[in-house]
């Protein structure tokens, strides 16, 4: 386990504190500024609200041990500090209004609650947030730094080692390699090993009292964000994230497509009625343009859109700039064209945002040329995505393709609702920059 120093676990002692004490003026000062001097204008009322400041120092107290919300250890991240205690802070709440109704009263003011627990999580993330940023300093200046040393041949001890010069912060000091034991250097608080040599090293490292980690060589995995899972005894190692896979992701991701392309489809109708009638009187042929794309899971599927290519045009062969099929360029141009494609993602074939679903013909030419292809299909495809919104759209080759699918697979792995606005605002923005 992690290297926890005396000094570390005072910083965990005094963010306790700190914590408490905030909490308890927060609610007495809530008290005074709500009610004024309570006791004495109203003692019966008084005891209700010094009943309810017991109970929530017993909540508070024993929440301090679940999840670990005042926990610092070194290289902790001011996001897992900050997410235990919103954590902290829901479980809070819940309790809180679990002991409201139970008591089957209402003299308890909602102005005062919403306005304790609002102030709570605000000044106490900026608490976290100022103890984690004093930390960091003092790494930077070098002070309570945590040495640490491998053991065994791995190309992780080079990328450590980078990684801890240019971050000071997370608060280790690498102090090189050691062939064995009797080389690790007195001021290593923690060795760390190569996995071949765990079952070799442990007892004896064990007995001289050092502290062990083992660092898996995951340089060679095709992965940026690798994470570990438990079935029952058995550890597992999954090489890529999936946010969209379980849990209130993709109920939330299809709750937006739905509301969203219902939305854009009553309000686009009159422009889609126009660009239908253009499209009509410009062109010979059908107003709409059908076409086989493979989408979530590989499925095939059938996408719409407005036509903009003359009706005999070869639909498997891409358009290049100034292709002479094209009739209707600015319809391309402004993505215009992509718009029936909302009744695509009402039916459930596509997302608002995800992998643009690619032709039959590149999807045979790329998917066993380009590595990673097939993490596209792990998530629905979309209207627009993070490749479009970067810039990297039109005539492809198997070098353009690789970045379409790198910035793909980026995206199944770091899906979040505010990736999915930023993309769909840059999109429509065409700021490349932003994503």
């Amino acid at each position: 386990m992690e290297y926890r120093s005396q000094n570390a676990r005072q910083r965990e002692l005094a963010l306790r504190l700190c914590d408490g004490a905030l909490l308890a003026v927060l609610f007495w000062g809530g008290v005074a500024l709500r009610f004024g001097d309570l006791q004495a204008e109203n003692p019966a009322y008084f005891d209700h609200y010094l009943r309810l400041a017991q109970w929530l120092a017993i909540f508070w107290f024993l929440l301090g041990w679940v999840g670990q919300p005042y926990r610092l250890a070194v290289g902790v991240e001011l996001r897992t500090v900050l997410a235990r205690f919103v954590r902290q802070i829901g479980l809070l709440l819940a309790l809180t209004a679990l002991l409201v109704v139970s008591l089957k009263t209402y003299v308890y003011s909602r102005v005062f609650l919403v306005g304790l627990f609002g102030a709570y999580l605000s000044l106490g993330a900026l608490l976290r947030v100022a103890v984690v940023q004093a930390g960091r300093r003092r790494f930077r200046r070098g002070i309570g730094l945590v040495g640490v040393q491998g053991l065994g041949a791995s190309p992780m001890w080079d990328l450590i080692a980078r990684e801890f010069a240019e971050r000071p912060d997370y608060g280790y000091r690498w102090l090189g390699t050691v062939k064995s034991l009797e080389a690790v250097d007195s001021n290593a608080q923690e060795l760390w090993l190569t996995p071949d040599r765990v079952l070799v090293e442990l007892d004896e490292a064990e007995t001289r009292g050092l502290r062990l980690r083992v660092v898996p060589d995951l340089a060679a995995l095709p992965a940026s964000r690798t994470q570990w899972s438990a079935l029952g005894n058995v550890l597992l190692l999954d090489w890529r994230r999936e946010p969209l896979a379980t849990g209130w992701a993709p109920n939330v991701k299809r709750a937006i497509d739905v509301l969203g392309s219902a939305l854009a489809l009553l309000v686009l109708a009159p422009v889609m009625a126009l660009i239908a009638l253009w499209v009509r009187l410009g062109s010979r042929g059908t107003v709409l343009f059908a076409q086989l794309r493979y989408g979530y899971r590989g499925d095939p599927f059938t996408i719409w859109k407005f036509r903009s290519m003359d009706a005999t045009a070869d639909p498997d062969r891409q358009a290049a700039p100034g292709d002479s099929r094209v009739l209707h360029p600015w319809l391309r141009a402004t993505h215009l064209d992509e718009l029936p494609q909302l009744w695509n993602v009402l039916r459930g074939d596509m997302s608002l945002v995800g992998p643009r679903p690619h032709m039959e013909s590149d999807t045979h030419r790329y998917a066993d040329a380009v590595r990673g292809y097939g993490i596209r299909h792990w998530v629905r495809p979309g209207i627009t995505g993070l490749a479009q919104a970067r810039g990297l759209h039109g005539h492809t080759d198997e070098a353009s393709m690789a970045e379409r699918v790198k910035a793909d697979v980026y995206y199944v792995e770091h899906w979040s609702v505010a990736l999915d606005l930023k993309i769909m605002l840059a999109t429509l923005l065409r700021a490349r920059g932003w994503v």
